[in-house]
């Protein structure tokens, strides 16, 4: 009868273990980076494919929403073993977790702008991912910020970006009304700037010439209700502006790194999901990042943004 007692009461102790490993909110970690010619771009002083490897590893990133992949998925997902679904040559997305489904949205938008997939993270977590590349022109460092605003957004939208900000949100219109059951995660290269960051309080600063700039496409993605997860964070852009792209124009007019831009983005939406770290790393390209206690080759023109999300199962519906 003792030794009965005594199983008992290890099998109510193992019971209650698992039910607390269950309750407990896990966290998602989230990288987006373009990776600039799929990591080895001819100007770096060797092949930035290691380097690209090692920051993935260094994040321990869940999940990877990655740009300019241009034929370096295979090598990154082995040596990451991470799963990944190849949108086009230029998008992929990396997972932890099985991709359940592969989405692309051809008969509105292009898999060289955006596609995504289905996870199913934590054995039992449905999310949606997408990835997300839009067009370079113009150009955001030639931005004619001693106009008025409305010439700004004139100038910003006489290129293709805003058509195309508009297909994505439509293409996922299913997904954003469904997010409290199967939260939303959205990355990507915007190449273009975020009305969180041109506000009164930076007017003056980063080269924004002393303006204030409601960007089309950032506004389109919080007006359908996604949320910038490293604004969310860091509310305040002026201490904390969040470089993504640090390449302007020089005196002489030459392109050089003397400009403090954030045009790569992560967005979410969901009830349940909320980011509790994110950070944005850069240097130029090929000198050392510092990055997890490591010194690495930087091997792109693009900085990434690395998000922590935890997902608050108390919620979920």
């Amino acid at each position: 009868m003792k030794q009965f007692r005594i199983f008992t009461l290890l099998f109510l102790g193992l019971l209650i273990f698992s039910c607390s490993e269950k309750v407990e909110n896990p966290q998602l970690k989230v990288l987006v980076w373009n990776i600039w010619h799929g990591g080895n771009d001819e100007t770096l002083p060797e092949d930035g494919r290691p380097s690209v490897i090692e920051i993935i590893k260094a994040s321990e990133a869940d999940v990877v929403l990655m740009i300019e992949t241009y034929g370096s998925a295979p090598m990154i997902s082995d040596s990451t073993e991470l799963d990944y679904h190849l949108i086009s040559s230029n998008l992929s997305i990396y997972s932890r977790f099985p991709i359940t489904k592969k989405l692309a949205f051809r008969d509105s938008i292009s898999t060289f702008n955006f596609g995504g997939v289905e996870i199913l993270a934590f054995d039992s977590i449905p999310m949606a991912i997408f990835d997300t590349w839009l067009h370079y022109l113009p150009d955001t460092r030639l931005a004619p910020t001693q106009l008025s605003e409305d010439s700004i957004l004139a100038w910003e939208n006489a290129g293709s970006r805003d058509d195309e900000v508009r297909k994505v949100v439509n293409s996922i219109k299913t997904y954003l009304d469904n997010s409290d059951n199967v939260p939303v995660i959205i990355g990507g290269d915007m190449n273009s700037h975020s009305h969180l960051d041109w506000i009164e309080a930076t007017k003056d600063t980063f080269n924004h010439g002393g303006a204030v700039v409601n960007w089309t496409i950032s506004k389109t993605f919080t007006n359908a209700g996604l949320i910038d997860s490293y604004r969310e964070i860091h509310s305040n852009p002026l201490t904390m502006p969040g470089i993504t792209w640090i390449s302007g124009i020089d005196a002489d007019g030459t392109f050089g790194y003397n400009k403090q831009d954030r045009i790569d983005h992560l967005y979410y939406k969901g009830n349940w999901i909320k980011p509790i770290d994110s950070e944005s790393h850069t240097v130029p390209p090929g000198e050392v990042l510092n990055f997890k206690g490591k010194e690495i080759m930087y091997p792109s023109d693009h900085g990434f943004v690395f998000t922590t999300f935890e997902l608050e199962l108390n919620k979920r519906k």
